[in-house]
């Protein structure tokens, strides 16, 4: 059921910084498109197509070029101020929302965190249909976008599947196993669609995997090929076996020369050199491949980062553009990492143009130690996955991205490789004060034309259109538009939750539409933001008075979600030592620490489930267990509680868990690890809180 709300722009807390104005180009205006195809009927054509189709919205980032730039022309600088937020729906599958909205013939379709995908009336947000999902979590709960072809919803899942919906109704019409190694890697970025094949990289980097790029058949998703990151003869031995270099962001492609371009991430084991240390391809790189044979194969590539010890992934989707260098028109392509790195190459043979810092850099070529070396950014500073967008009026690249600082901290140089946990030197670094920016680089020089300083950190890309403006969010839940050519803010709005996933820009019924997916912070929480009030689609338009608020009538919860198959069927062994002391005050740690990212009832919201079928695939032992949880929890200051109150945490996961109480639960959880917890294991049961005072 809806029911109308008057449209409210309430302030938040943080506070507006500085905007640093250089000399800028003026805007002109553009145009408004019309006729929309059939939900989710794009075929080939019209996907090739995509960049002048600006009533729609067909794949992540608009186009293959990944160029989120919109002809529209309704909404100007003129009269932005007069946006109101037109529809809203919640999503109950409440977490970190990184994924594109796609937008076709009137019908928006989304993922979620856990999988699901919901299709929405684009003009009032009215739920059509759910698929329901509900995948183990070997990481991050979180799904970047759908793909869209041939009346087909194509997604990657967390749990490695490859699966096709209809359109029309979302029911399953294939679902095909797709990483190489579903042990430590999974499906995370959005699907792209490209002349019959639904192309994907695989993620898992951070745990050890090998990077993927895998291709499968539109028609039944039998897999087409196959290219592998990482290039065995620039490794040590045999240390690429768990090399990572994961694809887990997103690509771009070049429908003109069949050339692909991703950006394969960090080497494994991360925050360490020993035993990897060299060149270490294709990791932290820009590659681009050519797809016009029958397999991939290398044209030419760029190593952003050696040797990287500060997981600092290429995070950004590539951005194809033609762009204006010392006067001379060429085809180009930028690219990004989370250093703060800003690039721009020649796309036709990877000449780099331009290469500067649009992050505060310091300290990154030090590799960390068991004392500790500061560094900036932080690893989630810099530049993220979404990156920014071109300007073809003025010539302007405008990037957002994060400033902040950390202590980066080595547990061992040996770090033992675990399937499906991190392989890593140590913990990421606990989360600081974030700040944003938002830089506008002059494409013919590489200089910063104008830079906006935002009070929150900035991972929402950006979106351009015609008429002059760039739209762009920061991560303590503000809507932004400046002016494209002089970084003069127009308009801002409070949307009361954290912005991770990208804009996307649409025509329904002649009305012109903004809309962004909010929700939790997750993994990328930093002290300085505001809470977040859950997690909803919101859609802009000019003119709203009211909005439309739509219910969660139709979308099924994830808790009644039955896990797979395969998952279910886990049987845990043997009992613990805990008491029922510690249980009580570890629910108590438990609510104040972990529930935010892992969910009141352990399901997984943005971190990984800790009870369950879900947790119960990743086959940790109770060692293993408190290793992770004592190094690496709470995620946003990773082994700063006490030793009773982790002691106690576990015994809560434990019961929580089913695992029985060892000696009549009077023998409490240890404080340092004991040879015995190796040898229990949980299983896919749970015991909630009301059921473990039964036992």
């Amino acid at each position: 059921m809806r029911k109308l709300q008057p449209v409210q722009r309430e302030p938040r807390a943080c506070v507006r910084m500085n905007r640093i104005l250089l000399p800028a180009f003026i805007c002109a205006v553009g145009y408004i498109a019309a006729a929309a195809p059939t939900a989710g009927a794009p075929d080939a054509h019209a996907l090739l197509a995509a960049d002048q189709a600006d009533g729609e919205w067909l794949l992540p980032a608009k186009s293959y070029l990944g160029n989120r730039y919109s002809g529209l022309s309704r909404i100007t600088p003129e009269n932005v101020t007069r946006l109101g937020l037109a529809w809203k729906t919640p999503i109950v599958d409440d977490g970190q929302q990184e994924a594109s909205p796609v937008v076709s013939g009137g019908t928006m379709f989304i993922s979620t965190p856990h999988n699901n995908v919901l299709a929405l009336d684009a003009g009032t947000g009215k739920l059509k249909w759910q698929f329901a999902y509900n995948p183990p979590v070997i990481l991050y709960p979180v799904n970047r976008g759908v793909g869209l072809a041939d009346g087909k919803v194509l997604m990657g899942t967390l749990d490695c599947r490859v699966i096709a919906l209809d359109a029309s109704t979302g029911k399953e019409q294939w679902n095909v196993p797709g990483c190489p190694d579903d042990s430590n890697s999974w499906f995370s970025m959005a699907s792209y669609v490209y002349k019959g094949n639904v192309i994907l990289g695989s993620a898992g980097g951070d745990n050890g995997s090998q990077g993927h790029v895998s291709a499968f058949n539109l028609a039944d998703g039998k897999k087409q090929w196959d290219w592998a990151t990482l290039k065995r003869d620039t490794w040590p031995g045999n240390s690429w076996l768990h090399g990572g270099a994961a694809v887990w962001t997103g690509m771009a492609i070049d429908p003109k020369t069949d050339t692909l371009f991703v950006a394969p991430g960090n080497p494994g084991p991360d925050l360490t050199l020993n035993g990897r240390e060299g060149l270490n391809l294709y990791s932290n790189s820009l590659v681009a491949l050519d797809m016009s044979g029958k397999t991939p194969r290398v044209k030419w590539h760029y190593q952003i980062t050696p040797n990287d010890t500060h997981d600092i992934d290429p995070a950004m989707v590539p951005v194809l553009f033609r762009g204006t260098v010392g006067g001379v028109e060429r085809d180009l392509v930028a690219a990004g990492d989370k250093a703060g790195t800003f690039l721009i190459f020649d796309r036709t043979n990877g000449k780099l143009l331009h290469r500067l810092a649009v992050s505060k850099q310091e300290g990154l070529d030090k590799v960390p130690t068991k004392d500790g070396v500061p560094g900036c950014p932080n690893h989630g500073g810099g530049i993220e996955w979404l990156g920014g967008a071109y300007d073809p009026k003025t010539n302007l690249f405008v990037i957002p991205s994060t400033d902040e600082c950390a202590l980066w901290k080595l547990a061992t140089d040996k770090p033992e490789y675990i399937p499906g946990q991190v392989y890593t030197g140590g913990a990421l670094p606990t989360r600081q004060n974030g700040t944003g920016v938002v830089s506008a680089v002059d494409v013919s020089t590489g200089q910063i034309r104008w830079r906006n300083e935002l009070p929150c950190p900035a991972q929402g890309g950006a979106l351009i259109t015609s008429t002059g403006i760039a739209f762009t969010t920061d991560l303590g839940g503000t809507l932004y538009a400046f002016d494209a050519a002089t970084g003069k803010e127009l308009w801002k709005t409070d949307t009361g939750s954290s912005i991770a996933a990208p804009l996307s820009m649409y025509v329904v019924d002649g009305e012109q539409y903004l809309a962004v997916v909010v929700g939790q912070p997750g993994a990328q929480k930093t002290p300085n933001l505001p809470a977040s009030k859950g997690s909803y689609v919101l859609a802009y338009k000019l003119n709203a008075t009211e909005t439309a608020v739509n219910g969660t009538a139709g979308q099924t919860p994830l808790a009644a979600i039955p896990p797979s198959p395969a998952a279910a069927k886990i049987v845990g062994a043997g009992k613990a030592p805990y008491t029922q002391a510690q249980v009580e005050h570890g629910q108590a740690v438990y609510a104040a620490q972990c529930a935010a990212c892992h969910g009141d009832k352990l399901q997984g919201v943005a971190a990984p489930a800790l009870a369950g079928a879900s947790f119960a695939k990743a086959h940790l032992n109770v060692s293993q267990l408190r290793e992770a949880t004592t190094t690496r929890m709470p995620m946003t200051a990773p082994g700063t509680l006490p030793a009773a109150d982790y002691a106690a945490l576990m015994a809560y996961m434990l019961a929580y868990n089913c695992v029985p109480p060892a000696g009549d639960g009077k023998i409490p959880f240890p404080i340092q690890d004991a040879p015995e917890l190796a040898k229990v294991t949980t299983g896919a049961k749970s015991c909630p809180p009301s059921t473990i005072a039964e036992r």
